[in-house]
C-alpha cells in the first residue's frame, strides 16, 4: 500500500464513519474534535521544532501536518467521548489503551513506512505523554460545552436579580389589576 494511499485513507476514512453517528452525538461531540486537532497541530509543531520527529511525506495541499491530524484524530476523538464521556475512569482505561497504540504501535508503523521518522530516542513516551494530556484537555473542555462548571441558580445569589421595572408581571397580577377595573 502506498503511503498516499494511506495518508488520504488517514484523512478521508474517519470522517465516512461519522455517517454511523448520530447527528445530535456528532453536533455535541464537533468542537471537542476540532479542540484535539488544534491541540494535535501544536504539538506537532512543537516535535518538528524541537527534533522530536520529522514528517518525510504530506499530501498535496498540506505542506507540513500530516493528514491524520486533520481526520483520525479529531473524529477519534468524538468518538472516545461518544462511548466513554461520563464515566472518567472508563475514559481514562480506554485513552491509555488508545495513546499506547499511537504512540508505540501506529507512530513506529509510520517511521517504517517512511511518512514520519523519529530524531528522539524516547519519541514514543513523548507521543503518550503529549496524547495523554490532550485527551485530558478535550474531556475538561467537553465538561465545559455541556455546563457542568457552569454556577448553579440555586448557589448563585445574583443570577436572577434585575430591576424591578423589568420584571415582567405574573400572570395573577395582571388578573387581579383586570378585576379592579
Amino acid at each position: 500500500m502506498s503511503n498516499q494511499v494511506i495518508l488520504w485513507g488517514s484523512l478521508v476514512v474517519p470522517w465516512l464513519t461519522l455517517f454511523f453517528m448520530p447527528k445530535e452525538d456528532i453536533k455535541r461531540y464537533l468542537p471537542a474534535g476540532l479542540v484535539a486537532t488544534l491541540l494535535c497541530i501544536v504539538v506537532t509543531e512543537v516535535g518538528i521544532t524541537k527534533g522530536w520527529w520529522l514528517i518525510r511525506e504530506t499530501t498535496y495541499p498540506l505542506a507540513v501536518m500530516p493528514t491524520y491530524t486533520y481526520g483520525a484524530y479529531p473524529v477519534a476523538a468524538m468518538w472516545s467521548l461518544k462511548f466513554t464521556y461520563g464515566r472518567v475512569w472508563l475514559f481514562v482505561a480506554a485513552e491509555i489503551v488508545m495513546n499506547n497504540v499511537l504512540a508505540f504501535i501506529i507512530y513506529p508503523w509510520l517511521a517504517r513506512k517512511g511518512i514520519k521518522d523519529f530524531d528522539a530516542d524516547d519519541a514514543g513516551y513523548i507521543v503518550f505523554i503529549f496524547a495523554s494530556v490532550i485527551a485530558v484537555i478535550v474531556y475538561v473542555f467537553q465538561m465545559w460545552q455541556d455546563g457542568v462548571f457552569a454556577r448553579s441558580e440555586r448557589t448563585s445569589f445574583s443570577g436572577n436579580l434585575q430591576p424591578a421595572a423589568s420584571k415582567p408581571l405574573s400572570q395573577e397580577n395582571n388578573d387581579k389589576a383586570n378585576n379592579e377595573k
